[in-house]
């Protein structure tokens, strides 16, 4: 892996820097200024842009450069690929022109004439030699402290003194030796979509024009890349061998932030560098053709060929190849990434990761991404699938996306058993063929239409837990359905059609189709009057799990019917003052063909109500604390209430709940734990939970009654409450003078319900759901927060939490937290670290353990290091509920993630098995 990644800098370092017609580009051209009084004229080194030049001499026609196969010095002893001659910008006309190096510096020159007729010029004291196509496509800068140029042919007589012109006719022959801190740019900017800049840097360089051939002593070629945080580098003795071909004797490669010690590097007795023109080909020898038009691609490829290389971890060998070949535009070629690591679920395991389009010499449309997934777990079997990610653009260039989507398929034949964790009863039997796909798509259709649509089917139900626990846990329901949405100012429609499709380990609503438009904030008289309506219109299908555990509510029941329903509000905002009151109706008509009896009926609910608020607000500006890191305070408070009176014909538990309240995978454990709940909590509130969730406290329908929740038709019913809040924030000045910024340095919320009519709507209790939240900001990266809820009654839930967070500039964070849960007896003490140990290295850990149940839930450790190529990482965990162990290692290139799109674009846990 980590030989594979390096030599992508030989890719792009394809062309010898020392080339008057190198076909690669650099950032920057050289900057020219004319005058008169430089006897050198034409150019001037960058570290004096204010020297005057001569007026620059005018073009004329270079030498065309010539093959010379029987002056080779190096016969390759291995098969280079055939292919076509890069196609190396070949101006007739270059213009040469001569510089000083050194501002408060005059160089000298002497020149004669050699018995052969040669003309030799010595220049000293600091040179820049710049050669120009007449195009100005093609620039190359040579600066060297000394120089000498032989000059033979038709225009030699001509002398170099600042500057001279090749022969138009080709019968020129010019050399030239450099040396003394020799560097060499080149730019062809014009010619590129990226800049890229390239800089050979060598103690001596020869360099023969007619014959395209030079040899650079003790080089040093860099390239930069504007997208990457490092330039690559390329030392040895670089040989031009001809138009195409370059030989790097005992060279090394790298791309280092510490070039001149890198931590990974490849090294080699001999590298060949081959570029040409040719037809791309996929590792089995098939062309790549367009997708769209279906036409070959063609590429400036351009291939690496290493003798005997090495590769160095800090100067430790750690990989030997007696031959290496490769695309050095693309170095891994379709393998994106790998890795492995060791879990009781599955064993030692390999994950690997393709490029799908690369393997079916496929050029992709911009966007699209198509990965192949190969998994070889020594306990499961071998796993295969595929990701296909895609966007499409927008109507012209520069839109946004006007939709994305992605595709995953993934499956084995698995020859071990699920270890899930926890008591989960009697589970239906795992098949040996498993997997899953999954189709999801949004798009904006128009202006205002949007569309959501997925396909999800699964083998079994404990698949998507074992194998992708993090999307099994926090992702969307994996449901089949259409969804569409028209919005329009304050309205809104949708369409939905939904439909559970092999899935009948879960409780769902098929919905063929659910009609739905709504009217927010529309206002009467001079916005004296707000009115608010949502109408729906569904025909549905309420399929309770066909799988134990079966479904816990009483309304979860098998029943087909339509519904139809208009929900209607009228508010009047008053403003007293600084008192906020808005009285409130509240009227809804609902139709079900079919209740949980089979029977027609029409459900009417009225509430009626106010809402209200008082805000209050005083600043003391003699608070000061260094101590606190308080400049003055400023309290608001805020002072609000809501009371709702609600009744209607029809209870709640005569309906089926179509609009369901829990996700898959909380309803899942619901039903997984209910069973056996009194052998974790003790006495009566535990068979309470095991034994009566139906009408009881922890019922999640009566809860959302009493909450006010109102987004779920089927679950209202009579309420009368009031709830009260009071919301407090303590602000100040930090920061320093000038700069200071407003912080909340403490806020504190409380809030409460009260229930008139305790012992129909809140088991007999007239207060319920005190709440609290709490925040202290000691400073911008330090606070201590604490929140809580608490139903003041015997057998009431009870959840509060208090932590600290630290974080600081040097990366380093720290939680560290208690939270409570009753009446589950849960007693956790939760904390995490990030800590920098030094420049290069970084530790994570985290840990959790419950007091109450005397268990770990989990722990990790992680220890990275960022060296100045490398990123390694060594982590461990263990998970008490399935009894697991976790190992993992791996090694990222610095380069990988800087190449970003390529190969540092994935799906997290959608990608590999989460374990």
């Amino acid at each position: 892996m980590g030989s594979g990644r390096v030599p992508t800098c030989f890719g792009l370092v394809a062309v010898l820097a020392v080339l008057t017609a190198a076909p690669h580009a650099f950032a920057q051209p050289v900057r020219r200024v004319t005058g008169l009084d430089d006897p050198f004229g034409g150019v001037t080194d960058r570290t004096d842009p204010g020297l005057p030049t001569m007026s620059p001499v005018p073009p004329r026609t270079s030498l065309q450069p010539q093959r010379d196969p029987g002056g080779v010095p190096f016969e390759p002893d291995f098969t280079l690929p055939n292919g076509e001659v890069v196609p190396v910008p070949q101006s007739k006309s270059l213009q040469v022109r001569l510089g000083r190096r050194y501002g408060g510096v005059q160089p000298n020159i002497e020149s004669n004439r050699l018995p052969d007729g040669t003309q030799r010029t010595i220049l000293t004291g600091g040179i820049v030699v710049n050669v120009e196509s007449a195009d100005g496509k093609d620039n190359t800068e040579f600066t060297a402290d000394d120089v000498v140029i032989w000059r033979r042919g038709a225009t030699a007589h001509e002398g170099v003194q600042g500057g001279f012109n090749t022969d138009p006719e080709g019968r020129d022959q010019t050399e030239v030796y450099l040396t003394g801190n020799v560097i060499i740019r080149t730019t062809r900017g014009k010619l590129l979509k990226q800049p890229i800049s390239q800089t050979l840097r060598a103690e001596e360089v020869y360099y023969d024009v007619e014959r395209s051939r030079a040899i650079a002593l003790r080089a040093d070629l860099e390239l930069s890349i504007s997208r990457l945080p490092d330039a690559f580098h390329l030392t040895g003795e670089v040989r031009r061998l001809d138009l195409e071909n370059y030989e790097i004797l005992n060279g090394t490669v790298s791309a280092s932030k510490l070039p001149s010690d890198p931590g990974l590097r490849m090294d080699s007795e001999r590298y060949l560098l081959s570029q040409r023109k040719v037809v791309r080909r996929n590792i089995f020898g098939l062309p790549f053709r367009d997708v769209l038009t279906g036409e070959k691609v063609e590429i400036q490829e351009q291939l690496l060929t290493g003798r005997n290389v090495v590769t160095r971890l800090d100067g430790v060998p750690v990989f030997y190849t007696p031959v290496l070949r490769m695309n050095a535009e693309d170095p891994l070629g379709p393998l994106q990434s790998f890795g492995f690591g060791t879990a009781r679920q599955f064993g030692p395991s390999l994950y690997t990761n393709w490029d799908l389009y690369e393997l079916l010499a496929l050029r992709p449309p911009p966007g699209h991404t198509w990965r192949l997934n190969v998994d070889d777990m020594s306990k499961r079997g071998v796993a295969a699938g595929f990701d296909y990610l895609y966007s499409l653009p927008g109507a012209s260039p520069g839109d946004p996306n006007r939709g994305n989507g992605i595709m995953t398929l993934y499956g084995l034949q698995d020859r071990g058993a699920d270890i899930l964790g926890g008591a989960r009863g009697p589970e239906p039997t795992q098949p040996s063929d498993r997997g899953r796909y999954m189709w999801r798509h949004q798009q904006e259709v128009m202006e205002g239409v949007y569309f959501q649509g997925q396909v999800a089917l699964l083998s079994d139900k404990n698949f998507l837990e074992q194998y992708f626990k993090n999307e099994f846990d926090l992702g969307p329901n994996q449901e089949t359905f259409l969804y569409g949405t028209y919005q329009r100012r304050n309205f809104e429609a949708t369409g939905l059609i939904e439909d559970r499709v092999a899935r009948q380990w879960v409780t769902e609503t098929n919905r063929l189709p659910d009609l739905r438009a709504n009217l927010i904030g529309q206002t009467f008289l001079d916005d004296r009057l707000v009115y608010n309506a949502r109408g729906s219109a569904t025909y549905a299908q309420l399929m309770p799990t066909k799988d134990p555990p079966y479904a816990l509510l009483p309304t979860e029941q098998r029943d087909n019917t339509g519904r139809f329903d208009i929900w209607q509000e009228l508010n009047v905002p008053l403003s007293l003052g600084p008192v906020k009151v808005v009285p409130y109706g509240i009227v809804d008509l609902t139709e079900y063909t079919s209740d949980l009896n089979g029977n027609e009926v029409g459900r009417a609910y009225g509430a009626a109500g106010a809402r209200g608020s008082v805000p209050f607000s005083r600043l003391y500006e003699d608070v000061s604390s260094e101590l606190l890191n308080v400049r003055g305070l400023y309290h608001k408070i805020v002072f609000g209430a809501d009371y709702r009176y609600a009744r209607t014909n029809v209870p709640y538990s005569q309906l089926p709940l179509l609009d369901r309240l829990n996700d898959d995978a909380t309803d899942q454990s619901w039903r997984n734990i209910t069973p056996y709940q009194s052998q974790y909590v003790a006495g009566p509130t535990g068979l309470a939970l095991q034994n009566a969730p139906g009408y009881s406290v922890y019922n999640p329908q009566l809860y959302a009654i009493r909450r006010l929740v109102e987004n779920s038709i089927d679950t209202l019913d009579n309420v009368n409450v009031l709830q009260a809040s009071v919301q407090q924030r303590f602000q100040t000045k930090r920061g320093y003078p000038g700069m200071e910024h407003t912080v909340d340095v403490l806020s504190f919320d409380v809030s409460a319900s009260y229930f008139p009519q305790a012992n129909r709507d809140n088991f007999g209790h007239p207060f319920s759901f005190l709440e609290y939240a709490g925040t202290w900001n000691l400073g911008d990266r330090t606070a201590l927060v604490s929140s809580g809820w608490f139903e003041p009654y015997e057998g009431g839930s009870r959840y509060w939490n208090a932590g600290v967070y630290v974080n600081r500039t040097d990366r380093t964070s720290l939680y560290l937290g208690y939270r409570q849960t009753d009446p589950l007896s849960s007693k956790a003490v939760t904390a995490s670290l990030g800590y920098q140990l030094s420049r290069r290295y970084f530790l994570t850990t985290s840990a959790s353990y419950d007091f109450g149940i005397q268990a770990a839930l989990s722990n990790s450790l992680t220890l990275t290091r960022v060296g100045t190529d490398l990123t390694i990482s060594l982590g461990f965990s263990y998970t008490a509920f399935v009894n697991s162990f976790g190992f993992q290692f791996n090694i990222v290139p610095n380069l990988a993630t800087a190449l970003g799109g390529k190969y540092a674009q994935g799906f997290g846990s959608q990608s590999l098995p989460t374990r």
